[in-house]
C-alpha cells in the first residue's frame, strides 16, 4: 500500500518495523513529526514468520491470508494516523526474520533512520549488534506507552 504522496526513489525514509501492537502505534506517532520536520518518507515494514509444519499448499494460503490481514490492519491504522498528517508512506508485509527483512530493506533503500519498539528490540537483542553495524543509520527505540 502506498500513499498518494509517495515521493520519487531518491527520497530518504524512516523505516518503522511494526507488529500492530500498541507500541507499534507509538512508533508511528513518533515518526510522523520527524518525517514532517525532515521531509522524510515513512516506510512501514511488517515482517512475520509462517508456521512451517503445514503442507506447502497450506503455507501458501496462510501467507495470502496473513498478508491480507496485515494490509487491512495497516489501512485502518493509516487512515486514522498517517493520512491525517499528510506524510508520504508505504507499507510492506514480508515473510522472514525481522532482522533479515530490515537489513534487506536498508540495503536497497535510502533509510535515514530505523524506528523500533522496545519489545521488538528486546526480543531480538542478541542480533541487534549485527543490525547496528550492517545498516549504519540511527536507530530510535520507542518505549511505548507507560
Amino acid at each position: 500500500m502506498k500513499s498518494p504522496l509517495l515521493p520519487d526513489s531518491t527520497y530518504r525514509s524512516i523505516l518503522c518495523v511494526v507488529d500492530f501492537s500498541d507500541p507499534s502505534l507509538q512508533e508511528l506517532k513518533w515518526a510522523i513529526p520527524e518525517a514532517q520536520r525532515h521531509r522524510f518518507h515513512i516506510s512501514v515494514l511488517h515482517p512475520y514468520r509462517l508456521n512451517q509444519h503445514r503442507k506447502k499448499e497450506h503455507v501458501v494460503q496462510s501467507k495470502k491470508d496473513m498478508d491480507r490481514v496485515a494490509v487491512s490492519t495497516f489501512e485502518r491504522l493509516a487512515e486514522g494516523l498517517l493520512k491525517e498528517h499528510k506524510v508520504s508512506f508505504d507499507f510492506r508485509s514480508e515473510v522472514g526474520f525481522i532482522l533479515d527483512r530490515i537489513q534487506e530493506y536498508a540495503s536497497k533503500n535510502k533509510v535515514a533512520m530505523l524506528v523500533m519498539g522496545k519489545k521488538m528490540v528486546m526480543d531480538n537483542a542478541d542480533s541487534l549488534r549485527e543490525l547496528i553495524e550492517s545498516i549504519n543509520v540511527p536507530i530510535v527505540i520507542v518505549p511505548g506507552e507507560s
